[in-house]
């Protein structure tokens, strides 16, 4: 048992090795080139969690009182000359590389770049001014609070800059915590399912040093919250803990709504464990009904609860319109026109095509091992019979298979503008279904039962024709 913890703790000390030291390397790529520090989908999720801090909750970010700074948004044409003179007076840096934001970026003291905001508006019109870490370079990023996604994610976030401090490698230590936290629960439910330790242990390194694992819990993108509390759902599900499962789902939509789609297999596992004391159409159709009306009235709450300061900010009808209603309409339609990122099928997330670039130079692409996803993704079809015999087996092809129904329905109803960095909320159950089948499924016996369960279906189907 001591032994166990000492591993667990290893585990968990590697993985915040690997994760920190990723978001470190992101952050020196960005110093190196003089970039503004943010990867990816970061210019939206950090740049709101800014704006919520800032004009939601009234506060400030936490930054050094000798290199404090402001991101300084103005109307019209400037005299950048006039605005360097001034700077140079109070010992003020500027930095003016923004080409769509009609902004400048203001450092040094906190109490002269007080007095260079004070001196400067007498000569051009400032619109906005936004303190911090620089704002990325969007027009009207200073006034956006990525309404699409529930704010759980950007509230943490928000958190960080306010309690920590605002840059990036800061920003990325809730997901880095997450991340590790992550595969230690890839490890215990391993262990609860197997019982073997190394199994566990092995799977949960495959989790942890897969490319998209490690991009994903190393940047902060609300996929990597999302797919912390998806896996705690599983974790729950394993001990028939559903209602601990749901609540963690819930959680989970709380960061992202595609955080909901663990409750499709929980509805399953749940139905199963219901229809075995009374195996009816009456209380399957109860069953169903009860777990739908339950967990969208849970989700409504909460959603509604964390959404408070928001509607405080923007009002209940914009609230509806734009957070709820809006986001429903974001999600199922195309969402990028003209020269757009990379999208993808979810299917082409187990096949390596047609994946998400995060950074460019060096290439990093948000893609799983393909070659260990295609295998699970062909295994999942032929192996699917083996869910009956190997109830084991089955919570996780159901895991899996529910949270990638949920992206496949999606796709169906027109949100065709999917990216590979998604399919990270898969990475664990597709680990996790990987290592089981290799060392508990692959035997003489199973093959034999799958064929005969094939025979059976085709014989079932040439008497369905000739009748």
């Amino acid at each position: 048992m001591v032994r166990e913890r000492i591993l667990v703790i290893v585990i968990a000390v590697i993985a915040i090795m690997v994760f920190a030291l990723n978001a470190y390397h992101f952050e020196e790529l960005e110093s190196v080139k003089m970039g503004k520090g943010y990867v990816s989908d970061e210019v939206w999720y950090v740049g709101s969690a800014r704006t919520i801090l800032v004009k939601v909750f009234g506060l400030e970010p936490r930054m050094p009182e000798d290199n404090y700074g402001y991101t300084i948004i103005y109307n019209g044409q400037i005299d950048y000359s006039l605005i360097m003179r001034i700077a140079g007076k109070l010992g003020v840096s500027i930095r003016s590389d923004y080409s769509d934001l009609k902004a400048f970026y203001a450092s040094g003291y906190k109490g002269n770049l007080t007095l260079f905001i004070d001196e400067i508006k007498k000569y051009i019109s400032v619109s906005d001014v936004i303190p911090g870490w620089m704002m990325p370079d969007h027009n009207g990023i200073n006034n956006y609070i990525n309404q699409e996604h529930p704010p759980l994610g950007k509230y943490i976030t928000a958190a960080v800059m306010y309690l920590v401090g605002d840059q990036p490698l800061y920003w990325r230590l809730p997901v880095v915590l997450l991340g590790a936290l992550s595969v230690i629960l890839v490890y215990s439910s391993m262990r609860k399912l197997t019982g073997n330790i190394v199994v566990a242990f092995a799977t949960s390194l495959l989790f942890m040093v897969d490319p998209l694992t490690r991009t994903l819990f190393s940047i902060v993108l609300l996929d990597g919250f999302t797919t912390f509390f998806s896996i705690l759902s599983f974790h729950y599900a394993v001990d028939r803990k559903y209602y601990e499962s749901l609540i963690a789902g819930i959680i989970a939509g709380l960061f992202k709504f595609t955080g909901l789609f663990t409750l499709i297999p929980l509805l399953i596992l749940y139905l199963r464990r219901e229809l075995r004391k009374n195996p009816s159409f009456a209380n399957l159709a109860y069953t169903t009904i009860v777990f739908i009306l339950a967990a969208t009235s849970l989700f409504l709450l909460a959603f509604t609860c964390v959404s408070i300061p928001l509607i405080r900010y923007m009002g209940l009808g914009n609230w509806v319109k734009y957070s709820l209603l809006g986001s429903i309409e974001w999600h199922t339609s195309i969402k990028c026109n003209g020269p757009c990122p990379g999208s993808s099928s979810p299917w082409d997330w187990f096949l390596g095509v047609n994946g998400f670039t995060v950074y460019v130079d060096p290439t990093v692409v948000a893609i799983g091992f393909y070659p260990f996803w295609s295998t699970v993704l062909v295994s999942l079809v032929l192996l699917a019979p083996l869910i009956i015999k190997d109830k084991r087996y089955g919570i996780l092809w159901i895991y899996l298979v529910g949270v990638f129904t949920g992206y496949l329905i999606v796709w169906a109803m027109g949100g065709r503008s999917q990216y590979s960095f998604y399919s990270i909320q898969l990475a664990p159950f597709t680990y996790m279904y990987l290592a089981y089948m290799v060392v508990y499924v692959l035997n003489k016996d199973n093959i034999t039962y799958v064929g005969s369960s094939y025979s059976k279906l085709f014989s079932y189907i040439v008497k369905l024709l000739l009748s």
